[in-house]
């Protein structure tokens, strides 16, 4: 019985452990944006995802979508860096974390400023995002925003 209760103890992730694991997979993920590297973005999800309120059910129209978003970023669209990351726990298996970032040229200036939400669930050992969507007034007077 002590042996079964010392396993889950050990099992449950700390909250600093799950910020710091969504906030890992979310820069890896805003790299690979960077990157242009569709597969590896389309790996960051569970299916059927929700993207800016639209359900996709595979990798390849994920990909096929990202594809056609990430052309119409701003111009001169470099590399993008975290602001800041705010999480809200709504259980050890779910978490919306909302991220603040900008998004630079090759000079370091600053071309957009912005914010996206996404909902990771973990499931068999991963956190994943199953929903992630912007804001609408940066997508309506700033280009697109993924």
């Amino acid at each position: 019985m002590l042996l079964g209760l010392a396993s889950y103890s050990f099992g449950q992730e700390t909250d600093e452990q799950i910020k710091k694991t969504i906030s890992h997979e979310w820069l890896t993920y805003s790299k690979a944006f960077e990157l242009k590297d569709y597969n590896k973005i389309a790996e960051f999800f569970h299916y059927p995802v929700i993207l800016s309120g639209k359900s996709y059910s595979n990798k390849k129209t994920v990909m096929e979508e990202y594809k056609e978003r990430r052309e119409k970023v701003q111009p001169g669209y470099k590399y993008s860096l975290s602001d800041e990351i705010k999480f809200i726990k709504l259980s050890n298996e779910l978490v919306i974390a909302e991220f603040y970032y900008s998004r630079y040229n090759a000079k370091y200036e600053k071309l957009f400023s912005g914010s996206m939400i996404g909902t990771y669930k973990k499931l068999d050992g991963k956190w994943k995002m199953s929903e992630y969507g912007g804001d609408k007034v940066f997508l309506e007077n700033e280009g697109v925003d993924l």
